[in-house]
């Protein structure tokens, strides 16, 4: 690469640099940082739950959206010069799904003469808004500095609280005098059972709490319309796409089904592959059942290879059980499974097959009848504990 590129390449940066700086710095970013600091999400992953599958941008992020767009227009940066940053800055991976799911979906990214389609512009802009606000939030909280911003319009008590007998606790926030206000970053909202529909502080108070009062801090910077509630928590699953898998009560519409479950702290996922297939032989239908482990790894610790575990099992509905089950190690040259990982191309898809020479089988059974439950016993001591999590998920 000559030095004139590389100038012009450094000037670009400083440039999108510089209007980081200017949205992070501006009032319309910091009047919504303390609300994103509510949302215990990335919002990239949290519009990846909402608005990929509303194409509604949620109504708080509207007016942020808009002036980032304004604010964009106004800079001179190329789409395509931002693009590339972000994805060469893409440290949870998220631009690369986003890039995948809605920007320049595989299935429409190249056109009639072979060129890339350019995509939408005002969806670029929601994808680059959520970026900024999940790259650019600053990681240390300040309580001085939330108490100095605090929008407080309830009367208080010496210590900051207000008055809410008759409070609504939901999951994510709670609901006084018809507003949804989203529980403090400084809150915790742990549960106390799995399923709980509030956090158990909340719990508590609700259920043993009989008399006096209940006080707490109602930061309008937190409050919304009760109808616009983030909701964010859905029973803990951190699902990224495809239905659960009951066996022989899912109803399956395509001969492929593919679930992708992902653990959001360390961003590992868990592949189920559903096939459907026929026995010839028994002259009766039945599954391939074929889970694997994908482990995040960063493009820039570069290796040779990356070795996953696989696992596979036959399964007839009609009698509601397995004739095989198997384990295997597979290994994938590591430009093929971060492609693989990423789910960014055609040539290599999430379910891309290893080569059969490294497709490395360690145990096998079968000609046999394995109930569901002798099957779910073999996966789960065949995974990890963070992928255990993600099977149980998966399955109804």
């Amino acid at each position: 690469m000559d030095a004139s590129k590389v100038m012009k390449m450094d000037d670009e940066t400083c440039k999108i640099e510089q209007f980081f700086v200017g949205i992070v710095e501006s009032g319309a970013y910091l009047s919504k940082e303390y609300l994103v600091y509510s949302i215990r999400r990335n919002i990239l992953d949290y519009l990846s739950r909402t608005w990929l599958k509303t194409g509604v941008v949620p109504p708080w992020l509207e007016s942020l959206v808009e002036y980032v767009k304004n604010e964009f227009q106004k800079s001179n940066i190329s789409a395509d010069a931002m693009f590339e940053y972000m994805l060469s800055n893409d440290a949870s991976y998220w631009i690369h799904h986003m890039d995948y799911a809605v920007l320049r979906p595989i299935n429409i990214n190249i056109n009639e003469t072979g060129e890339d389609v350019e995509f939408d512009r005002d969806v670029f802009m929601v994808v680059l808004t959520a970026y900024i606000l999940d790259c650019f939030k600053r990681k240390i909280i300040d309580i001085e500095e939330i108490v100095s911003n605090e929008q407080m319009i309830y009367e208080t008590n010496q210590y900051g609280l207000s008055l809410v007998n008759g409070v609504k606790f939901e999951r994510d926030y709670f609901v006084f005098d018809n507003k949804a206000y989203m529980y403090s970053v400084l809150t915790d909202t742990s549960v106390m059972s799995f399923t709980d529909s509030m956090p158990g502080f909340a719990r508590i108070i609700l259920e043993q709490v009989k008399t006096g009062d209940v006080l707490l801090r109602l930061d309008e910077r937190l409050a919304l319309p009760l109808k616009q509630a983030v909701s964010y928590s859905s029973l803990n699953f951190d699902q990224y796409y495809g239905p659960q898998f009951g066996f022989n009560n899912s109803k399956l519409e395509r001969l492929k089904t593919i679930i992708v479950h992902i653990d959001i702290e360390t961003q590992d996922k868990l592949l189920m592959v559903v096939k459907q297939d026929y026995d010839a032989k028994r002259e009766e239908p039945f599954l391939h059942i074929e889970i694997e482990t994908l482990p995040k790894v960063e493009e820039s610790k570069k290796s040779t290879h990356c070795i996953t575990t696989f696992l596979h099992g036959m399964y007839y509905p009609e009698h509601d059980y397995f004739i095989h089950i198997d384990y295997t190690r597979n290994q994938y040259d590591f430009e093929d499974y971060i492609k693989k990982y990423l789910e960014n191309t055609v040539e290599v898809p999430i379910d891309f097959y290893a080569k059969k020479e490294l497709h490395y089988k360690i145990w096998c059974v079968e000609n046999g009848c394995y109930s569901r439950e002798t099957w779910y016993n073999l996966m789960i001591v065949s995974l990890p504990t963070r992928y255990q999590k993600l099977l149980n998920e998966i399955l109804v």
